[in-house]
């Protein structure tokens, strides 16, 4: 078989693949999105790219495009940067940062990073929970 036959079937599998796991991360997005005081849940690849998911409908987000993805990065870079002590204190499961307009959450997924937003008097832990819950649930 030809070998740039081989290579293309590769790189179509992989991207199917992927596209079909970013396809899951949109339904577990959209799933968050049901809760009511959720108003942000989206997938940010290592690069600190919107990969899946978005904002609830009728919600106008507060920062411009740019600002959003100023956030993202900074999302993915934090994350990266707890790993440092996984050695000792563990894996983190999700980190959170409660703000005068909303809680901002971050759990980290692998390589990617499941970020959420919503309303600022939700009781952190109990959403939390409900978040991982749905995060690792198979749609």
């Amino acid at each position: 078989m030809d070998s740039r036959f081989m290579n293309a079937n590769i790189i179509y599998e992989s991207t199917m693949e992927r596209n079909q796991e970013l396809f899951l991360y949109d339904l577990k997005c959209v799933r968050l999105l049901r809760e009511p005081e959720i108003t942000f849940a989206g997938l940010i690849d290592r690069m600190g790219k919107l990969v899946a998911g978005g904002f609830k409908h009728g919600i106008v987000p507060i920062e411009d495009e740019a600002e959003r993805q100023k956030m993202y990065s900074d999302v993915v870079l934090r994350v990266s940067l707890r790993k440092d002590f996984d050695y000792s204190l563990g894996p983190v499961m999700y980190s959170a940062s409660r703000r005068e307009k909303a809680v901002v959450m971050s759990f980290p997924l692998g390589r990617r990073v499941l970020l959420v937003t919503m309303e600022p008097d939700v009781d952190i832990d109990k959403t939390a929970q409900k978040i991982i819950k749905i995060a690792h649930t198979y749609c």
